[in-house]
């Protein structure tokens, strides 16, 4: 039975249905054609504005929770790092019931690195702990690492370099993926041309949890925050400094395999961008930030907030102007395979690009439900970090 036929849609519904469809389609085409263009073309190598000078004394921070099975690795990492060990010194933040504070100490004694353990009686959280470890760093540039983010041996060098530009503010490293999580390459794949493309043109509004920061600029993220990368950048920007990426400056991470670990740790990542940017609307559209205010971050707004929920209607109205035309079984059917499909590149991660954009709108609508019913998920164990 055709649904048009029996008299459940009158003409101007069925054309409204057909107008929302095709506006939905085109806001998401002509948007995402039109910023990846602005990455590919944009975003190719990164204006690198500063000149040489001397180099900054740099402080490391590290929260560490439970992370005796990763604490071996990350000090065996710090102690390659070919950065002057004069000029460097590692903060740990550590609120571990486990052997991670008896390996720090062991650390500590025996390393010629300057080493400081602040150890956190009551866990509060990792904006908590990475606020403590801010406070005490003596750089002049604090570099945030997760202590199972392992760095190349130049990674400090080269992400330090940047702070020669004094418009500069706040660095952000490129992480690399070790293990074959294929979908979180298809969305990287993505964002770093256009984290490179945003640095070119004024600022870039995703950090992730190795980068870097002047020491003069920092204050206290929110307690709650689970982008406090992001969160402190955005303070920063707004206090007029720019805030880039850094490609060349290389850390590398294993991404969750497992589709429910996965959903754990990108769903989470989701809320925290969707809860900074709903605190940080005076950002968009003003002028006061440049390029950052005008484009960046109403670019960032849409991707985050309007995107996955665009991309739901314009699903919904696609699958119901097919049950209007053909009927109620055909439109069932289309959802079938709309579904298959979707797990289908999911599992198989191809094409990766596609695979990767469909897996990042669906954690941001999961992220907005759980900030929306349990609020920000503030309290990280190991994985899960923002």
């Amino acid at each position: 039975m055709v649904l048009s036929h029996a008299g459940l849609f009158s003409p101007d519904v069925i054309l409204m249905i057909e107008l929302l469809f095709v506006t939905a389609v085109s806001l998401l085409v002509f948007f995402y054609g039109g910023y990846y263009l602005f990455g590919v073309l944009y975003g190719k190598n990164i204006r690198y504005r500063g000149k040489r000078r001397h180099l900054p004394r740099v402080s490391i921070v590290v929260a560490t929770y439970n992370e005796e099975d990763a604490i071996d690795d990350k000090i065996r990492n710090i102690e390659d790092l070919d950065y002057p060990n004069e000029l460097l010194e590692v903060v740990f933040v550590d609120s571990s019931t486990d052997n991670t504070p008896r390996k720090l100490k062991n650390f500590q004694q025996r390393s010629a690195l300057k080493i400081l353990i602040i150890e956190e009686k009551v866990r509060k959280g990792l904006a908590t702990a990475l606020n403590l470890g801010y406070s005490v760093a003596s750089g002049e540039v604090v570099v945030k690492s997760d202590c199972d983010m392992l760095l190349e041996k130049n990674a400090v060098g080269k992400i330090v370099k940047y702070f020669y530009d004094p418009s500069v503010g706040a660095v952000s490293g490129a992480v690399v993926i070790s293990n074959s999580c294929s979908v979180e390459k298809g969305y990287r794949s993505i964002f770093e041309r256009l984290r490179a493309a945003e640095s070119n043109l004024d600022s870039t509004y995703l950090f992730n949890p190795f980068c870097a920061f002047r020491k003069e600029l920092i204050e206290p993220v929110d307690v709650r925050s689970v982008a406090d990368d992001a969160e402190l950048a955005l303070k920063i920007r707004k206090k007029g400094y720019r805030t880039v990426y850094a490609p060349e400056a290389i850390a590398y991470e294993s991404s969750p395999t497992s589709l429910r670990e996965r959903v754990t740790q990108k769903s989470r990542r989701a809320q925290g961008h969707i809860r900074l940017i709903f605190q940080n609307l005076g950002v968009l559209f003003n002028p006061r930030f440049g390029k950052f205010g005008l484009v960046i971050f109403p670019a960032n707004f849409f991707m985050m907030i309007l995107s996955p929920w665009i991309l739901l209607l314009a699903t919904f109205l696609g699958l119901l102007s097919i049950g209007v035309v053909f009927g109620f079984l055909y439109m069932v059917l289309c959802t079938v395979l709309v579904v298959l499909l979707a797990v289908l590149m999911y599992l198989t991660s191809k094409p990766k690009i596609v695979a990767g954009f469909l897996d990042a709108q669906v954690n941001l609508v999961i992220g907005l439900f759980k900030l929306i019913s349990k609020g920000p998920d503030f309290m990280w164990s190991k994985g899960h970090r923002s």
